[in-house]
């Protein structure tokens, strides 16, 4: 059995190092592909598994349901570049309040993988913001001090100084250097002491006006404000000036067919294209891709290794304009538009993933999960289970 494995793949590399066993059974060299009794498995997080599964099987999770876990932070850490390492640490920080691990009470390939994905940012914080998300930089400081020095080093990082006290508050000025000239002429105290004056009457109209305004009632985030529907694809054709996308026309039971662009020739073929029932999300702000604008977003599910992209399907039956909804949220209304500022999708997102069943469905935070559904019948995938949507 050898393993290849990217430069830049911390993730594996730590994982080798942590298991000794597999470190000497495996030889490394270029590319992230593992090769086992004559098949050839790849993409990090199907090796990881592999690994742990021959290796160390605890990683993985030790029941059914934490190893489902495991494998959707995986996923979600997978699918989160560079750009999106914010929000997925913010993930993170909320997660772990009042926990340890990101699954269960052990480390885990969760754990691992995570955080792998946060190094870099993590460098890249102040103080004042790893104070500000406490329960992530706790969580941070607690793995890399799980994981050896010498793993760490294997796999090019070292530990990160973390200070989890509250940032020392900036020298007040002295009154030395507040002054300028001594005491100063009577008329400089006179000015002064209209300043002061001048000073609590503004911090009095200030509370003033804040009394006066009402409360700002607090958005609970829910997925029922997607706006989810059935589309049906009735042209695909490949955008004029991007060669990942696809420009298509669906629709969604209105008066005119929407114009969507979805990156999907890396995986999907055109002809598989034409003449498909998907589920857009129809509420998104709409953007222009590469001089195209669209209107909608095609709701996909993406494999674990990140191999296979393929369509949320919804059931047969459905028709264009038909509402998808989730499990338990039936008869709520989305909103019109989805505010970019109010980072709605974003935040449901995460919890967005195909079970092992393949049906598809959103994880609150107590990892219950509801299902898809259109008219009471279940969204699909073709064949991806424990993937993620978006």
């Amino acid at each position: 059995m050898s393993v290849s494995i990217a430069n830049n793949d911390t993730a594996l590399r730590l994982l080798l190092a942590l298991v000794p066993k597999a470190e000497s059974d495996l030889s490394a060299d270029l590319l992230s592909r593992l090769q086992l009794d004559g098949q050839k498995v790849e993409g990090t997080n199907s090796i990881a598994n592999l690994i742990a599964e021959r290796y160390n099987s605890d990683l993985a999770g030790k029941t059914d349901e934490e190893k489902a876990e495991v494998s959707q932070w995986m996923s979600m850490s997978g699918r989160h570049g560079p750009s999106e390492r914010q929000v997925f640490s913010q993930t993170i920080n909320e997660h772990l309040a009042g926990k340890t691990f990101l699954v269960s009470n052990y480390f885990s390939l969760a754990d691992l993988m995570a955080f792998s994905n946060v190094y870099a940012f993590m460098e890249s914080l102040s103080s004042q913001k790893r104070f500000n998300w406490s329960n992530f930089s706790r969580w941070f400081d607690l793995i890399q001090h799980t994981i050896p020095s010498e793993a760490l080093s294997k796999a090019g990082l070292k530990v990160i100084e973390i200070d989890l006290d509250a940032p020392a508050p900036p020298k007040k000025q002295s009154a030395a250097d507040t002054k300028k000239g001594g005491d100063g002429a009577g008329s400089d105290k006179t000015k002064s002491a209209k300043d002061n004056g001048q000073a609590k009457k503004e911090p009095a109209k200030k509370e003033q006006k804040q009394k006066q305004q009402p409360a700002k009632e607090e958005l609970n985030v829910v997925p029922s404000l997607i706006d989810l529907r059935v589309g049906h694809i009735i042209k695909a054709e490949k955008h004029p000036d991007a060669d990942a996308l696809y420009v298509e026309d669906i629709e969604v039971g209105e008066p005119e067919p929407r114009r969507v662009v979805s990156g999907l020739v890396r995986f999907i073929p055109i002809e598989k294209m034409f003449n498909r029932d998907v589920v857009l999300v129809c509420n998104l702000k709409p953007a222009a891709m590469r001089g195209v604008k669209s209107y909608a977003m095609v709701l996909c599910a993406t494999s674990s290794d990140g191999n296979t992209v393929e369509f949320v399907e919804p059931p047969k039956g459905s028709k264009p304009g038909d509402r998808v909804y989730f499990e338990g949220f039936e008869g709520q209304e989305p909103m019109d538009v989805l505010k970019p500022k109010l980072k709605i999708f974003e935040t449901i997102q995460p919890g967005l993933f195909t079970n092992e069943s393949r049906e598809a469905g959103w994880f609150n935070a107590d990892k219950k999960f509801h299902k898809l559904l259109v008219a009471g019948n279940v969204c699909t995938t073709a064949t991806v289970a424990g993937g993620s949507l978006k």
